[in-house]
């Protein structure tokens, strides 16, 4: 990796382009043999990842040892969710092996569930291999379209910690396992941030030092799952802007008070690395004076050659945005990818499609309109080979890391072909759940905290995301109707609070996402009296059944907000249908 990154900042462009098709030709072969005969390679996935198993619990209670042919598997395995094997992954954390997999996993992945409860992901040299073959695309595509990131330093926020689950068994973020860093000691040599700084536990001082060591290094790649984080970079160079700038003139961390109690060794340790950054600090002055006092991050890091961050989903809205701080720079979208699996990959910078990797895992799917039949059993699934442009469907895996027939519940669409794979861009998430910037909000999620938060007073509530505004991140908006003869506007600001602290204590994804800044606190507006009932007898009177009608408490485009007759201006432009409209 060493000798990459010396030749990338010594060679000319083209020479690192040609150099990386070099370098990633397997690749390239692997995948356009995959894409051509998809079915082909669907089918050997899956037999490899069956006959590896088949002596597990798991797969002699399939049958895995006759599994000949993609319909002999679904045949013998029913579709799942993370509850079909909750009881079994923890009895592996506990030592259970052969359980799922013929591999002890060495990490669990950590994402939150529908439910409230955390899932964990079983890790294995075999899922690893697996993503690997997805990330290889990924790679290939940021060093053959924009080899001038790798000229200098990387600016992103990581997250190095795990928990000790007992047994000898450690949980963290898929990313972690994905690297090889899962000792705290191994250092990201591209990464412009010392590693002690991602351990500093108040998030508003983490970014600040993170905008403190960028600045005197030359960054060309910016880089966060989620854009709300780059977005969040920004925010903390325009509010801190003359300190930073004060701060690298003098070549100390800090330019007045301390940000955060910081442990004595750790501020010393990291003082010991702050160096002068004058040029940085012109950048900064210059990019205020011309904006009227807003420091611009593209102006600031000026050498910074690509973005790396999602682009589909809610992403969109933050996408705008960055546009406002980068003006044209390029943008790669990470793919496809969750704690469950790396499904596909970009195949070029400026686009949310990802080409699903036909011999990375083994996929199903189900037209957007059957899902619930196809959950019941009472339709088939459709594979790869099978899907068609302009379709959305439900995405189902399996992989080495155990998870057999799994319901994503993911919606995607497919926008494209590569040769005969298809090209995807996530929409969203299945029924009634909202992720904003990664948090994955289910509606038991906000019934269990509503529940909690002492919502006596109201008759019924639905809650969506609201898009930044400003310097502001996003928030939710939690929509009641409220008596005020029992809720008065101070015990509604009261049931904000504490909604909020509920919702984080039910998913904690929401819980990082507002402790990482990346989320405001929840707000409430008051609705109409009878707001619900009367769009429930609305849809009754338009002939929906009346069994049949809900109202859901999650609108993720805050379009129900609108139907029941929200009308505040100062939340109504800011929901995701408002702003699509506009655009």
């Amino acid at each position: 990796m060493g000798l990459i990154v010396f030749l990338c900042r010594v060679l000319p462009t083209s020479w690192l382009a040609a150099m990386a098709r070099v370098l990633f030709s397997r690749t390239t072969r692997l995948l356009d043999a995959a894409s051509h005969d998809v079915a082909g390679a669907q089918r050997q996935r899956l037999l490899d990842i069956v006959g590896r198993n088949a002596a597990t619990t798991f797969g002699a209670d399939h049958a895995f040892a006759e599994v000949k042919s993609v319909a002999d598997f679904q045949a013998r395995v029913p579709l799942s969710t993370y509850e079909t094997y909750r009881d079994t992954i923890d009895r592996m954390v506990e030592g259970e092996k052969g359980a799922l997999v013929d591999e002890d996993p060495f990490f669990f992945a950590t994402t939150s569930g529908t439910t409230g409860r955390r899932k964990l992901i079983p890790v294995t040299s075999a899922y690893v291999a697996e993503c690997k073959v997805t990330n290889r695309i990924l790679f290939r595509t940021i060093l053959t379209h924009l080899p001038e990131m790798m000229r200098g330093k990387r600016l992103s926020m990581q997250s190095p910690h795990t928990d000790d689950l007992g047994h000898g068994k450690v949980a963290g973020s898929i990313t972690l396992a994905l690297s090889g860093r899962l000792d705290e000691t191994d250092v990201d040599t591209r990464s412009a941030i010392p590693p002690a700084v991602f351990r500093v536990k108040d998030f508003a001082t983490r970014y600040y030092l993170c905008i403190r060591f960028g600045l005197q290094d030359s960054i060309t790649e910016i880089a966060a799952v989620n854009p709300s984080t780059i977005l969040l970079f920004a925010r903390t160079l325009a509010q801190h802007a003359d300190e930073l700038a004060r701060a690298c003139d003098e070549g100390t961390l800090f330019s007045g008070p301390a940000w955060a109690d910081l442990d004595d060794g750790v501020r010393a340790s990291l003082e010991a690395l702050a160096r002068p950054a004058p040029a940085a600090a012109a950048r900064i002055r210059q990019s205020r004076a011309a904006h009227d006092g807003q420091t611009r991050m593209g102006d600031v890091f000026a050498d910074v050659a690509g973005l790396v961050c999602w682009q589909g989903g809610s992403a969109a809205w933050y996408i705008e945005r960055l546009r406002e701080q980068f003006g044209d720079v390029p943008m790669v979208d990470y793919g496809y990818a969750a704690s469950e699996g790396c499904f596909g990959a970009p195949l070029a910078p400026n686009t949310a499609a990802s080409v699903i990797s036909p011999h990375g895992h083994f996929f199903e799917f189900a037209p957007e309109g059957d899902i619930d039949a196809v959950r019941a059993g009472d339709k088939p699934t459709k594979l790869l080979h099978e899907l068609s442009v302009g379709e959305h469907v439900y995405v189902f895996v399996t992989t080495s890391a155990g998870l057999y027939r799994y319901d994503m519940n993911d919606v995607v669409e497919v926008v494209g072909k590569h040769e005969d794979a298809p090209l995807v861009v996530f929409r969203h998430k299945g029924g009634a759940m909202s992720s904003l910037t990664g948090e994955k909000l289910s509606e038991a999620h906000v019934v269990q905290a509503m529940a909690k938060a002492g919502a006596g007073g109201i008759d019924g509530f639905c809650i969506a995301p609201l898009v930044p505004a400003g310097t502001e991140a996003g928030r939710y908006l939690v929509a009641v109707d409220a008596d005020p003869a029992r809720m008065s506007d101070e015990d509604l600001a009261g049931l904000a609070a504490a909604f909020d602290d509920q919702l984080q204590a039910h998913n904690e994804e929401y819980e990082a996402k507002r402790k990482s800044l990346r989320l405001e606190p929840a707000v409430v507006c008051r609705l109409a009296r009878g707001a619900f009932d009367a769009h429930r007898a609305r849809r009754v009177g338009d002939g929906a059944p009346d069994a049949h009608v809900k109202v859901p408490h999650i609108s993720p485009d805050g379009r129900l907000l609108l139907d029941v007759g929200l009308d505040d201006e100062r939340w109504t432009g800011r929901l995701l249908c408002a702003q699509e409209r506009a655009a």
